[in-house]
């Protein structure tokens, strides 16, 4: 419990790089008629998506992957949704801040959901890594780019809206099924990398779980024998 409430603090830290990174940088929604979709594809993809994840993949990667209790795909699930919770969690409280309790309750049913699941898109190749060290590297790799990939997509088309030269061509609501498409995706595919896990016979996981059923199917047939 304490490795689980630890990354989840640490996910609270990891909001610090990505913040400095976004104050240096030019925030393309501050004048949108200045700068092309490419440069919001940058500023969503690169500056916002890949350092935010990329700063939770770190924690991930140097903190939890090392532990004995990271073993494979459920404690990387376990432990990448920890520590997107707790970088969430300071940046709904900073969203509050800036905008109002209207804004965090909006985010509480869509951007807090999105990081969980960019969270398992990242964890649960990470926990493959573990028992798979010839494949580890791209395996790691993976999992940050798939969490950069929809996270990126999220924001692109949220911070489109904003640009005028997109909104007369394509409408708002055109934007928003864009952004609800990308989170839908993600869910899904984060369930189904779940539900993958659950089926999976190799997974180290499932074999200790295995374990202590047997060991305790033993043990009430042992006593069931002596009475």
């Amino acid at each position: 419990m304490r490795y689980l409430v630890l990354s989840f603090v640490l996910g609270m830290v990891a909001t610090l790089p990505p913040l400095l990174i976004q104050m240096l940088a030019e925030d393309v929604r501050d004048e949108p008629s200045r700068h092309s979709i490419l440069s919001y594809a940058w500023y969503a993809y690169i500056v916002v998506a890949l350092s935010e994840e990329g700063s939770k993949f770190l924690v991930l990667r140097c903190y939890a992957y090392p532990k004995k209790s990271f073993a494979g795909p459920f404690d990387g699930i376990v432990y990448s949704v920890m520590i997107g919770m707790g970088f969430a969690t300071i940046e709904n409280i900073e969203y509050v801040r800036q905008f109002g309790l209207e804004t965090g309750f909006s985010r509480f049913f869509l951007a807090i959901p999105a990081h969980a699941s960019f969270a398992v898109l990242m964890g649960y190749p990470a926990g493959k890594a573990k028992s798979d060290r010839q494949h580890a590297f791209w395996l790691m790799l993976q999992g940050l780019l798939v969490a950069v990939l929809f996270h990126g997509s999220f924001d692109f088309f949220l911070f489109l809206q904003q640009k005028r030269e997109v909104t007369k061509y394509l409408s708002t609501g055109m934007l928003d099924f864009g952004t609800f498409a990308s989170f839908y995706i993600a869910v899904r595919l984060a369930m189904r990398a779940i539900r993958r896990h659950r089926s999976d016979p190799d997974d180290p996981d499932q074999e200790e779980d295995s374990d202590k059923l047997t060991g305790e199917w033993n043990q009430n047939t042992n006593f069931e024998q002596q009475e």
